[in-house]
C-alpha cells in the first residue's frame, strides 16, 4: 500500500483515539481540543452538523486535523486567533477535516490532501502525505520500546 492509500487510515486512527480520549459531554464547543493527538499534531472539534432549522445534530461531529511542516520533530506551533476562528497557516501546515457519525461510528473525509484544487495547504502535497506516514511510523516505533 502506498502512502496516498495509507494516510486516510492513519488520520482515521488518530481521530478514533482522539474521540475516545476527549471530554465529550454532548455539548462540545468548536475549538475543543481535550482529546489526545499525536505529538506535533493538533486535532480540534470544529462543530456539529445542522438540520434545516440551524439546530445542531449532535450525532454528527466535524473535526479538523492540523499537521504542521515540523510535526515530526517539534511540538505543534499554536495558532493565532481572530474573534471568530483560528488562523490557518496554509504555508506551514495542512488542515484535513472529517465528519464523524456517532450512530454508526463512521468517518467521512471532507477534503483530500492529494487533490490540488483543495485549499487545505500550500505545502507540497506529497510532503504532507509522507509526513503523516512518518509520524505514524515514529509513533509505532515508540510503542515498541
Amino acid at each position: 500500500m502506498n502512502n496516498v492509500e495509507k494516510y486516510p487510515h492513519i488520520l482515521e486512527n488518530w481521530l478514533k483515539h482522539y474521540i475516545s480520549s476527549m471530554n465529550d459531554t454532548g455539548n462540545l464547543i468548536p475549538g475543543d481540543n481535550t482529546g489526545e493527538a499525536p505529538f506535533g499534531v493538533k486535532i480540534i472539534f470544529d462543530g456539529y452538523a445542522e438540520n434545516d432549522n440551524g439546530e445542531p445534530i449532535k450525532e454528527r461531529l466535524n473535526f479538523a486535523i492540523f499537521i504542521h511542516k515540523d510535526s515530526l520533530t517539534k511540538e505543534f506551533k499554536e495558532h493565532e486567533f481572530t474573534p471568530w476562528a483560528l488562523k490557518h497557516r496554509r504555508e506551514e501546515e495542512c488542515c484535513v477535516s472529517y465528519w464523524f457519525d456517532k450512530s454508526d461510528k463512521s468517518f467521512h473525509p471532507v477534503n483530500y490532501i492529494e487533490e490540488e484544487n483543495d485549499d487545505c495547504t500550500k505545502l507540497d502535497r506529497n510532503f504532507v502525505i509522507d509526513l503523516i506516514c512518518a509520524i505514524d511510523e515514529r509513533d509505532k516505533k515508540s510503542l515498541l520500546k
